[in-house]
């Protein structure tokens, strides 16, 4: 445990003491009294070093009068880097270390590292000599002891690395050994490495997760003013408005590559359209029922389309036409694929869910609660779905065995799963609310509120850079938009003039959604002049 400086800290008034920092006088401070002087000038001696300036850094000691840090503890950290053990355990008493818990891990630590490079030079006596006179007096950690002497029956230097998980009697170790010292080392007398650059990190780190519209893959950001996105590089200016469907839209989603989107109606009919070329590329008709649910497969040359009557039909997305259909369900809410391209999964009301391949096998069935929607991880490992039970199912897909359920507290009509496969987004059309769960921790990370859902199943999705934002429609016939990480309501996007079933946000082209609404139509949204938008969105 890390010793603090307040009451316990050996390193004031200790006969040993090597600080020569007073923590007791607040009188040199910067101008508003926040801050020591003596800190930043010792957090930027640090950092001149760190950028190879030496000696500007030698000549900002000497102009301050300020040390970066004692001699004494200049060594100890060379010795560790270096591998002098001898040096370093001598060194480790002038350290302060408070607590004999702290004084024996420190050893602890330095003596299991020189056991390590003994035992992989093959100076097995002198590493044996190590684990018993010295290790085993300290009374620490008996499980990890019996660990260390396991590894003596190690036959060559791989085996030990492996074992061990340890990088061997390099700078690489010996650099994460002294990131563990520092942790029982008042951070007064060993300033942790690279310190100036933590700080600016989180400062970055703090100023991104403030900023509403941050939605940029580009990791730079410049420190000479405070990060803060452009709101007109955020997709909320309808682009384009497709018009070919007869009835309601209830569906919409892009191709994997995004240059393509699927869109489902009530008339029975499944559009495919150009998003380049903003035009119609096939028209999917024949079927006797309206479509409620669509999916691309992986490689974006077939199309799966679900139908109010159970019926589930796999097209060919080049010519347009129908490869096989598959009956089995008597009514069917979603499908998901396999990454091979080869197998699928559909789960319907009827409380079956059905692992097919292509040619029209069911290869297993799953038989249990009414679903209402399902999601398989882009590697294919795991399936998540919902039912109306309001549980949400983890499924393990190598073994086709349910790992495990979490219970929500509403009805749930949609979910869809995080790039990543670990969040998943549920819509609550009972409570009116989109709640975002760490699946693999089974924990409610986030709620989100404002849009409208009652009667109609209502759609979400995870979009922009890193999914920054969470975009859902809305019965009101408007779009709203979160940010994903703080939960703020960014954007009520109006256009439609119906309710909106659907949104879809490109997964290749972050600055680009699309959305299907009652009206017959649907929208591509993109970024532009806001001016376009006025009047017709809200933050």
């Amino acid at each position: 445990m890390r010793t603090e400086q307040n009451g316990m800290n050996g390193l004031n008034g200790h006969s040993n003491n090597i600080s020569n920092h007073d923590n007791s006088n607040n009188s040199d401070t910067t101008e508003d009294g926040k801050y020591k002087k003596e800190e930043i000038v010792r957090i930027a001696i640090q950092a001149l070093q760190d950028l190879g300036y030496g000696q500007t850094a030698e000549l900002l000691e000497e102009e301050s009068g300020f040390n970066l840090e004692h001699p004494k503890v200049t060594q100890f950290r060379k010795g560790v880097l270096e591998g002098d053990w001898v040096l370093v355990e001598n060194l480790i008493p002038v350290l302060e270390l408070d607590q004999k818990k702290d004084a024996q891990k420190v050893q602890f630590l330095v003596k299991q590292q020189k056991f390590l490079e003994l035992l992989e030079s093959r100076s097995i006596t002198q590493a044996l000599t190590v684990l018993r006179n010295e290790l085993a007096p300290l009374s620490y950690d008996t499980e990890k002891l019996h660990k260390l002497s396991s590894l003596l029956m190690c036959t060559d230097v791989d085996d030990l690395r492996k074992q061990a998980d340890w990088s061997g009697a390099n700078r690489e170790s010996r650099e994460q050994l002294l990131v563990q010292l520092q942790n029982y080392v008042s951070s007064s007398i060993m300033i942790p490495s690279h310190r100036l650059k933590s700080l600016f990190d989180q400062a970055v780190a703090y100023q991104r997760s403030n900023c509403l519209y941050h939605d940029s893959g580009d990791n730079f950001v410049t420190l000479y003013a405070d990060h803060m996105c452009d709101r007109t590089q955020f997709p909320g200016v309808t682009k384009h408005v497709f018009e070919g469907h007869h009835d309601e839209v209830w569906y919409v989603t892009f191709s994997h590559d995004g240059k393509y989107i699927a869109s489902a109606s009530k008339d029975k009919t499944t559009i495919i359209w150009s998003v380049e070329k903003k035009s119609v590329v096939h028209i999917l008709s024949g079927h006797d029922d309206s479509v409620c649910y669509l999916a691309w497969s992986p490689d974006d040359t077939m199309l799966i389309a679900c139908y109010n009557d159970g019926e589930v039909t796999l097209w060919n997305t080049k010519i347009g036409k129908c490869i096989r259909s598959f009956g089995d369900h008597t009514d069917v809410a979603a499908c998901g694929w396999l990454p091979d391209n080869e197998h699928f999964v559909t789960g319907s009301c009827d409380k079956n869910l059905f692992l097919w391949d292509i040619h029209g096998r069911i290869l297993h069935k799953w038989i249990g609660d009414r679903i209402n929607g399902l999601a398989i991880s882009k590697d294919g490992s795991r399936m998540v779905t919902i039912c109306h039970e309001k549980k949400i199912h983890v499924y393990d897909m190598e073994s086709k065995t349910e790992l495990y359920h979490i219970l929500e507290d509403g009805d749930m009509s949609t979910i869809r799963l995080s790039d990543d496969g670990r969040y998943a987004i549920v819509n609550l059309g009972t409570i009116q609310e989109i709640h975002l769960w760490d699946i693999l921790e089974k924990k409610l990370v986030r709620q989100f509120v404002g849009f409208k859902q009652g009667r109609f199943i209502i759609r979400s999705c995870m979009g922009g850079h890193g999914q920054t934002f969470i975009a859902s429609g809305s019965e009101d016939g408007s779009i709203y938009v979160w940010h994903r990480d703080h939960g703020a309501l960014i954007e009520t996007l109006v256009g439609h003039s119906a309710t909106v079933n659907c949104v879809h946000w490109n997964p290749v082209n972050p600055y680009m959604f699309v959305s299907a609404s009652d009206d017959h139509t649907i929208r591509l949204w993109g970024t532009g002049d806001r001016n376009e938008a006025k009047g017709k969105s809200r933050s």
